[in-house]
């Protein structure tokens, strides 16, 4: 079903959006459109010209007068070349000055928002809008509404001077303008559908195309490459059966408005058949037939932005949807800095948490954990463990209850500070595309080369960035392909060692280790909470023996709390838990 966006081809209320990004560059525009303004004045007075030159100078042969005319005509012709070139260059330089700071504003909000927004979006569709979007409205600034402007003009110029050489083969040339809008309207239906169902299969191939790079390992496991192949190849039909369908509008339509153009061409052939010699000068029809050229060239034009005006219009749409998306996590206005570090005390308080309304993950869940504690939180999958991580990290806020650390809610410290004081290790590391040494720090000038180091020690990350040939310097590429699951692991050890906080989080941060590297773990984890707080998420029940107290949750409810040892002394769900995790074991 189309949208009223798309059904809509031109709507002033987006394009009034858009004038903020359009001021920042008003004396671009406004050069742009000085210049287009004397590129269609010589176009239109070359013509005219020529024709003085024609029945003035030539027909008397008046050479010196000629050579006046030829001379302004050079003249007239060099400054349309020029200003043309001038143009050009304005139009596409404020073209990608707006693309420029409206996809910096773009990538700032989507750093902004809140997970909620990317737990219901495909990462296709933002991606989409911070690329493909962006470049329609490039294009709609610097080869649309500004060209469509100097179109108009351009007629009005091309109108006045047809008028004023003759007002009744004016009337003539007229006379075929209602064939063309006919013809416009009759393909434009057809050409409107072609594009909307192209836009379509596209975003089907970018879906196919990212999931199939995400996803290439499982497809190769799986043997799934002949229907990953099967569903890519029936995308890209769709698109060419979409686009060929353009194409066929389009070739007619333009052999139509070109007969459409000459057939005016002959109606003022027929006429000076009869009045030439009388009351026509050869001039005269020179310079018609070029007008009538001149007229039918921006029309033509206007009809073919008809299309690329439908989809600037709907990329615009979509760009602000996404910009006045409201973010949901946000700073308390006089929010808490931090100085130093948190003692470490944590305390939910009735915490109750749903992703979904009317499907709660969290449930009225209460417990403190002391400052200097190492805590454990177990249970099935989907019992809340990590949910808990998320509103200690304020990526989610509590819908009822309160979360806080010394004693203060979480929601009045500044977000920044609070993460910093957070060091969350997850068991899907992200490493980006840079080096081993950024990877840990990050980019954080407040961190030197030589607590990047120490901190690599400290988890042992160092005993494989020596054997790297360039060591601290080794690029390992996008999401740290050139490393194993292990090696990335232990950056992340290195990347929260670093930052010295109060709080540690190992979110099952284990589960993907080797047994040699785990030991490297093990011992390097001492040193990581060593006189920090800490919550240890664990799938493996024996890494978790010696913890402080463990936390058991079920359906999103704290149903048992205590040591090891006398949690199974209970009989309760985590002695089922660990006697399940023993058998497997055996």
């Amino acid at each position: 079903m189309q949208s009223t966006q798309e059904r809509k081809t031109f709507d002033w209320k987006l394009v009034k959006r858009l004038s903020p990004y359009l001021k920042q560059h008003l004396l671009l525009l406004m050069l742009a459109l000085v210049l287009l303004l004397g590129v269609d004045l010589t176009d239109v007075l070359h013509p005219y010209l020529v024709k003085i030159g024609i029945d003035q100078h030539v027909i008397t042969k008046d050479l010196s007068g000629l050579t006046r005319i030829c001379l302004l005509l050079g003249l007239v012709l060099v400054s349309n070349f020029l200003m043309f070139v001038g143009f050009n260059y304005t139009i596409q330089y404020l073209g990608q000055r707006i693309l420029f700071d409206l996809r910096l504003d773009l990538f700032r909000k989507v750093l902004a928002l809140s997970n909620e927004y990317f737990d219901g979006t495909a990462v296709g569709k933002t991606l989409t809008n911070v690329t493909n979007d962006v470049e329609a409205i490039r294009e709609f600034i610097s080869e649309g509404i500004v060209s469509v402007l100097g179109d108009f003009v351009k007629l009005a110029f091309v109108l006045a001077a047809m008028l004023l050489l003759n007002v009744r083969l004016s009337l003539l040339a007229f006379t075929i303008i209602p064939v063309f809008v006919l013809a416009t309207l009759a393909f434009r239906k057809s050409i409107r559908s072609g594009y909307r169902d192209a836009r379509a299969a596209n975003s089907e191939i970018n879906t196919s195309l990212v999931e199939t790079i995400a996803g290439v390992k499982e497809i190769h496991l799986f043997n799934h490459k002949d229907e990953s192949s099967r569903r890519f190849a029936e995308y890209n039909r769709h698109y060419l059966d979409a686009y060929l369908k353009v194409v066929h509008s389009y070739s007619l339509y333009f052999p139509v408005i070109e007969v459409v153009a000459n057939l005016s061409m002959i109606i003022i052939l027929c006429y000076t058949h009869f009045a030439a010699g009388t009351a026509l000068e050869i001039g005269v029809i020179f310079a018609f037939f070029a007008y009538v050229h001149l007229f039918f060239k921006p029309l033509r034009q206007m009809a073919e932005k008809f299309n690329m005006f439908q989809s600037s219009m709907a990329a615009t749409e979509r760009i602000f949807r996404l910009l006045d998306r409201k973010v949901v996590i946000t700073n308390h206005p006089h929010a808490r800095r931090i100085n130093g570090h948190f003692r470490g005390e944590i305390t939910f308080d009735r915490v109750n948490f749903a992703y979904k309304p009317g499907t709660p993950v969290v449930k009225n869940v209460s417990f403190t954990i002391k400052p200097g504690e190492k805590v454990a939180i177990v249970g099935h999958t989907g019992s809340g463990k990590t949910t808990i991580i998320n509103l200690l990290n304020r990526l989610y806020d509590v819908q009822e209850g309160a979360v806080l650390i010394d004693g203060v809610n979480i929601n009045e410290y500044d977000m920044v500070d609070l993460r910093t004081q957070i060091a969350t290790v997850p068991q899907d590391v992200f490493l980006f595309t840079g080096t081993i040494a950024n990877n840990i720090a990050l980019h954080d000038p407040r961190i030197s080369r030589q607590a990047v180091e120490e901190a690599a020690r400290q988890v042992y990350a160092d005993r494989y960035i020596q054997r790297l040939p360039q060591q601290y310097d080794e690029n390992i590429l996008e999401e740290g392909k050139l490393l194993s699951v292990g090696q990335r692991q232990l950056l992340s050890f290195a990347r929260a060692f670093v930052r010295q906080p109060s709080i540690i989080v190992l979110d099952e941060a284990t589960a993907n280790i080797d047994s040699e590297t785990e030991s490297l773990i093990e011992a390097g984890v001492k040193n990581l909470l060593d006189g920090k707080t800490a919550i240890i998420i664990a799938h493996r029940l024996s890494t978790i023996k010696s913890v402080d107290r463990i936390l058991v949750l079920h359906k999103g409810e704290l149903v048992e709390q205590g040591t090891h040892h006398s949690l199974l002394r209970q009989g309760g769900l985590y002695k089922q838990l660990y006697a399940m995790q023993a058998l497997m074991s055996n």
